[in-house]
């Protein structure tokens, strides 16, 4: 270089872009950001999926009680003790016990899987029926 030719280094200073630090930390936030976002879609999807299957075994709960419904009150389905209901879709056990002479308690209840607590939970549906014919 000539001793009458300075070379200019103001733009090259530090202050002009990020540092390797900075830039770590950045990515660094964004990768907790981005995790934190994927976890909570992952959540909420496990939690739509177990209302759905809640959902459908309550259905299948209020099917198989309004099917009960229909029987004959001293008739086989409506016995006392525990028994299996059974249709083309669906085995479901319920239980009948007896109250008095004119009422019996029927229980329903459907499993479903419950993807939250990563097992199986129940719907219990329990109603009174009670016969039209008084004693």
């Amino acid at each position: 270089m000539s001793a009458g030719k300075t070379v200019s280094r103001g733009r090259f200073k530090a202050n002009n872009g990020f540092t390797l630090a900075e830039t770590a930390l950045a990515a660094t936030i964004m990768g907790l950001v981005l995790g934190a976002s994927i976890l909570g879609f992952s959540m909420s999807m496990q939690i739509v999926g177990t209302a759905s299957n809640q959902v459908v075994a309550l259905h299948t709960a209020r099917d198989v009680m309004e099917s009960l419904r229909t029987n004959s009150f001293t008739g086989v389905a409506l016995t006392v003790g525990p028994h299996t209901f059974t249709n083309s879709y669906f085995t479901v056990p319920y239980t009948v016990a007896s109250v008095d002479a004119c009422n019996k308690t029927v229980a329903v209840s459907v499993a479903y899987l419950n993807r939250i607590h990563h097992g199986s939970s129940t719907n219990v549906l329990t109603t009174v029926l009670c016969s039209t014919l008084h004693p």
